[in-house]
């Protein structure tokens, strides 16, 4: 790495990165990165802001002599990615039923139904009850629930002052 020019490697780095998927992207900068030798994986990461981690599994995937890329179209294996809070916990979900049972409001025979409880005391009784999730997962739980979100209207809505209009 004694006669490195950082600037052409940044240069390739952010004119190609931008035109790859995750899979490429990763084996791109691993071979940026083995083609420098010691300290190139240091590098490699700071300039595209890559983890270190990534780089050393991208070097891996290119050292395996039987690479097994992902199918076309895809950038990450089957199974890849976070596994959803219902996958992992699947009691949350009969728990926020029965949260939303009282508040459930709209026609039956509709489709659409919706809750004025608000996903921040949702994300408390769950807490409650020994879950923990944000409003964002309780706003996705919701819509597959079916549930949509409506805030009360005030339903004691006194008339106006008499002199109002005057």
């Amino acid at each position: 790495m004694h006669n490195t020019d950082i600037n052409a490697i940044k240069l390739r780095i952010n004119k190609i990165t931008p035109t790859l998927n995750e899979y490429q992207r990763r084996i791109y900068l691993a071979a940026e990165a083995k083609a420098l030798g010691h300290g190139g994986i240091t590098l490699i990461s700071k300039l595209s802001g890559i983890s270190r981690q990534t780089l050393t599994n991208g070097i891996k995937e290119l050292d395996n002599p039987n690479p097994t890329p992902p199918k076309p179209g895809k950038s990450r294996k089957k199974g890849g990615g976070r596994k959803s809070t219902a996958t992992n916990n699947p009691k949350i979900i009969a728990d926020l039923t029965e949260l939303l049972q009282p508040h459930t409001k709209g026609d039956p025979t509709n489709l659409l139904l919706w809750t004025n409880k608000s996903l921040r005391n949702l994300s408390k009784a769950l807490a409650q009850k020994g879950h923990t999730a944000n409003k964002d997962t309780i706003r996705h739980m919701l819509k597959e629930l079916g549930y949509g979100l409506q805030a009360d209207k005030n339903s004691n809505v006194k008339p106006s002052h008499p002199a109002r209009d005057i």
